[in-house]
């Protein structure tokens, strides 16, 4: 599965069944494998420092990863995708919809993408500062 199928959900006749509730998923997963770079979002911390996952499955609306620190759920992450080359395949805000332990003392966490696609720039802008005497001479 494509980055960009990721990024745009299709509901078509790649969905698994139509009835949730029998055990079908309204989505198709792909099993892929990618290193998943991750931080609360907001950021309202300095301890809050970017922590590192693998996924197991991909799905166009979600993602589970594997991770070694607990998170809670319901709460938001900001995550990058990265494909064997490093290069990011998708940048996205997150919610954690599930937690469970892994048999290694990992968590497997679900993620839900509730921003799918890149993150846009967001321009600074400067005061100009009034330029003292000191700096004249």
């Amino acid at each position: 599965m494509s980055a960009a199928e990721i990024q745009r959900p299709s509901f078509g006749s790649e969905a698994a069944g139509s009835s949730p509730s029998k055990g079908t998923r309204r989505e198709r997963r792909a099993e892929v494998l990618l290193h998943v770079d991750y931080c609360p979002f907001p950021r309202s911390r300095s301890d809050q420092c970017l922590r590192v996952g693998f996924t197991r499955d991909l799905s166009p609306s979600g993602m589970c990863i594997h991770v070694d620190t607990p998170e809670r759920v319901g709460s938001l992450l900001r995550v990058t995708l990265s494909d064997f080359d490093g290069q990011p395949t998708l940048e996205s805000i997150a919610r954690i919809a599930w937690a469970s332990s892994a048999a290694d003392r990992g968590f497997w966490i679900g993620l839900a993408l509730v921003e799918p696609g890149r993150p846009r720039a967001i321009p600074v802008r400067h005061k100009p500062r009034a330029v003292s005497s000191v700096e004249l001479a």
